[in-house]
């Protein structure tokens, strides 16, 4: 792998342990000191070693480099380049929000580099943390601690071993029952506005995030033979999804419909994103990118429409994983699915199991065709009389995802094989 040179950070003060000289400064050569009131006043000036005066930034009022006093939106800037690479937009926007929280509540900003290095900085993040359910902890400590070192630019000052100890595992969302999902399914499935109905269903029928729905665009769209609409591909990090993790998802009939209705609506360049940005009055501007905020803005407008109880899509991100499970799709069918890294786990399989998109896409349509909304609303079928029993239970079977296509055929051949069906004896739809 070819080496990548990293440009060092600008502003930042190394201080050593014993006090040395690091980039022609030396420790403790403060010029102003703040009063605790952002008001700076006058500290005398000790000597330099070299017999040099100490540098003034003309633009702050205060001593260059580790006695400039943080900004935030500084140190997101550098935050948002230092790891532009591998984190998407929502992942920036979620660590920015963390460490804007923090920074509101610590004082972040009447505060220096240098004594940020110095036990104050290790203090006001304790403090902070004190504030936020210790089941919590690892995520935030984790958002905190990639800003701080990629941001702010500074060592993380926390030993987690002395300082924090052992935390308890991140808490877990329980996924909604199917009782909640169907009073939703039934009453949005009278949801004309084919807007709000699409928002729907991408997010109760993959799992998606917000920012999924919001950035998938009409040339992620696979057709099949006859044109239509049959399954989403998309990249994570050519998309801008909040992880890297792609998606393959094969399209039920629900989503099909809803899409070639929207497709005739807008009639989108396939740059345009799926779902657009649209103001509150109804203006459609098709090239422009929604936002996860503006998703969400039009879930609780649903919500509040057909008078719904509280379900949001992260709720449904949870029912969709266990659906597939109930199911019986495979965890890299569903990961793909959903837009998750199917490689995550710890186990070997996990990542030597990597299945061809095709046979991703096939065992999703087998082993749920109408998606996991369909799963909801189990089939009845109504038979005349001469049908064979076993064939009956074969079908129920089939139309379930229990079994594929070709098992059908082979266990309905063996059925045909053992007895002649009469001839008035069909299926009624």
């Amino acid at each position: 792998m070819a080496s990548r040179q990293i440009r060092p950070l600008t502003g930042i003060v190394v201080i050593s342990s014993e006090g040395t000289p690091v980039n022609g400064r030396e420790v403790g050569e403060n010029s102003r000191l703040e009063d605790g009131h952002g008001n700076s006043r006058e500290e005398p000036q000790h000597p330099r070693g070299d017999g040099r005066d100490s540098e003034i930034s003309k633009d702050s009022g205060t001593i260059a480099d580790g006695d400039a006093v943080v900004r935030v939106t500084d140190v997101l800037e550098r935050f948002h380049a230092n790891t532009k690479i591998r984190l998407g937009p929502k992942a920036h926007e979620d660590y920015a929000r963390r460490f804007k929280d923090f920074a509101e509540h610590s004082g972040l900003e009447a505060c220096t580099k240098r004594q940020l290095a110095g036990r104050k900085g290790k203090v006001m993040l304790l403090d902070y943390l004190a504030t936020v359910p210790r089941p919590s902890w690892q995520c935030v400590i984790s958002f905190l601690k990639s800003v701080w070192i990629h941001g702010v630019g500074l060592p993380w000052p926390i030993d987690m071993t002395k300082d924090v100890g052992k935390l308890p595992h991140v808490r877990r969302r329980s996924s909604p029952g199917d009782a909640l999902v169907k009073q939703w399914a039934s009453a949005l499935s009278h949801e004309a506005d084919l807007y709000d109905n699409l928002i729907w269903l991408l997010l109760s029928q993959f799992g998606w995030r917000p920012s999924h729905v919001a950035r998938m665009r009409w040339r992620n769209i696979q057709v099949d033979a006859s044109g239509r609409p049959s399954a989403i591909l998309a990249d994570g990090t050519e998309s801008g999804f909040k992880t890297s993790a792609p998606v393959a998802a094969w399209l039920p009939p629900d989503v099909v419909q809803t899409l070639e209705a929207w497709k005739r609506e807008v009639q989108p360049y396939p740059e345009h994103p799926i779902v657009p940005w649209r103001s509150l009055k109804g203006r459609i501007e098709a090239g422009r990118m929604a936002d996860s905020g503006h998703i969400l803005d039009h879930w609780n407008k649903m919500k509040r429409k057909w008078r719904l109880p509280s379900l949001r899509p992260v709720d449904c991100r949870h029912w969709v994983a266990t659906t597939c499970r109930k199911a019986g799709l495979s965890k890299a069918a569903s990961a793909y699915l959903m837009g998750h890294d199917p490689t995550t786990g710890e186990s070997m399989r996990d990542w030597y199991d990597a299945p061809q998109v095709e046979d991703i896409l096939a065992e999703q349509a087998q082993c749920m065709p109408r998606g996991p909304l369909g799963t909801l609303e189990p089939p009845e079928v109504n038979l005349v009389e001469g049908l064979p029993t076993d064939a009956v239970d074969m079908l129920k079977q089939y139309l379930a995802g229990q079994i594929g296509t070709m098992e059908l055929a082979t266990r309905l051949e063996e059925i045909r094989m053992k007895a002649v069906v009469p001839p008035g004896s069909l299926l009624k739809p």
